[in-house]
């Protein structure tokens, strides 16, 4: 009894502050999605249950922010791992000794999201921006980029690719090194050309990195605000406009937390069924005789 006494001891800290930064937040804005409620009408706060959730899914401003929040989120999901893997075995065979190549990859990591995106935006400038400059050299429309949906959706799926490509490199660059160079030497062997070694070998053995990296890029496409929030403000009109900016301008420009707190438990069991899903196609977790 005493030892039990001494665990419970020295978990409940822990377990308060999980409880208060992370459950108690969570509960409340459950309970607040059902209810509607108003910080600017008081008055006309009431228990309305799964309301605000029928009236989202019949709104047409909260349709087209999960177009936009699909059409960005498979974008920042897809192009990093199209272009990790590869950079990856580029760097493990041919750049790997040269350390400013690191460090060169690396930079996006240390830049804040809303830093990266306001030296994009600068870059993007249709007046002086570097980037402006260089498209209307090469013939291409440079100006007013930002200001088109197409512009600003291409640019925002570039900023976001080239912020979240360092990371999926590293977790490739440790997978790879935990393949055995006798089973690539294998391969060569056997005659296996690059495509094929790629194809049957590392990325069934990098199987379950492949699930982690899927729930990280994931996570970051259902998170994605900050960025779109600095460099197109969910603009031109609403182009941009993803679901957790509709959420933020619901809460804050329009007061209805009710509302907000709705679109945000949408995007919880969005991310949740999704986790489950990769998993499941994954065969992670699986028995395996």
């Amino acid at each position: 009894m005493r030892d039990r006494a001494t665990i419970y001891m020295m978990v409940a800290p822990s377990a308060v502050i999980v409880f208060v930064v992370f459950l108690f937040p969570l509960l409340l804005s459950l309970w607040t999605s059902l209810h509607l409620q108003i910080l600017s009408r008081p008055e006309l706060t009431r228990f309305i249950g799964l309301d605000n959730y029928v009236s989202l899914a019949m709104d047409p401003e909260f349709q087209h922010s999960v177009q936009v929040t699909l059409i960005l989120g498979v974008a920042v999901v897809i192009g990093p791992m199209m272009f990790g893997l590869p950079i990856a075995l580029l760097l493990e065979h041919h750049l790997g000794h040269l350390g400013w190549v690191r460090a060169l990859y690396l930079l996006p990591i240390v830049v804040t999201p809303v830093v990266a995106a306001i030296q994009w935006r600068w870059m993007l400038n249709p007046s002086f921006g570097v980037l402006t400059w260089l498209l209307q050299s090469v013939g291409l429309p440079g100006g007013e980029v930002l200001k088109t949906p197409i512009g600003a959706i291409f640019w925002l799926i570039v900023v976001d690719i080239w912020s979240g490509t360092p990371i999926v490199i590293l977790l490739f660059a440790a997978g790879l090194e935990s393949i055995s160079v006798e089973i690539r030497d294998a391969a060569k062997v056997d005659g296996a050309s690059g495509w094929q070694t790629a194809r049957y070998i590392l990325l069934p053995m990098l199987r379950q990195l492949l699930v982690v990296i899927l729930l990280i890029r994931t996570i970051a496409a259902l998170r994605g605000f900050d960025t779109i929030k600095t460099l197109t403000d969910g603009g031109p009109g609403n182009a941009t406009e993803v679901v957790n900016l509709l959420a933020f301008r619901a809460a804050l420009e329009y007061w209805d937390v009710g509302k907000a707190s709705a679109m945000g438990w949408i995007m919880l069991f969005v991310a949740v069924a999704l986790t489950i899903t990769y998993a499941r196609l994954m065969g992670v977790g699986t028995k395996t005789e």
